[in-house]
C-alpha cells in the first residue's frame, strides 16, 4: 500500500548527471552533481520536512544500484518545488564548505 503522508525523494531526481528520462526532476539549474543521501536529509531537515533516510533502496530505473532514498514529510506544496527548495539549500551549503 503506497504512503500518503510522505514524498519520496531519490538522488537521482536532482543528478546533473542523470537526463530527464533517466529520472531527474529538477531543471539544470537546480541540479546537482552526485548529490548524496546525507547531504538531502540535511536540507530536509532545514526544511523542518521530518527526513527519514532508507539507504537500502534502488531506484526502480536503475534496480541494480542501490542508491538509497529520502522520505520526507508531505506539505500542502508541490514535490517539485520540494524539489527545487532542496536543491538550492544543497547548493549553498557546498558553497560554504
Amino acid at each position: 500500500m503506497p504512503r500518503t503522508d510522505k514524498i519520496i525523494i531519490w538522488p537521482t531526481y536532482l543528478d546533473s548527471a542523470a537526463s530527464r528520462s533517466d529520472g531527474r526532476r529538477v531543471t539544470k539549474r537546480y541540479a546537482l552533481k552526485s548529490p548524496a543521501l546525507d547531504e538531502i536529509t540535511e536540507a530536509a531537515r532545514t526544511l523542518e520536512l521530518d527526513p527519514v533516510v532508507e539507504q537500502d533502496k534502488a531506484y526502480p530505473t536503475f534496480w541494480w544500484k542501490k542508491s538509497g532514498r529520502v522520505l520526507v514529510k508531505k506539505t500542502g506544496t508541490p514535490k517539485s518545488s520540494v524539489l527545487r527548495e532542496i536543491g538550492s539549500i544543497i547548493k549553498e551549503m557546498r558553497r560554504t564548505d
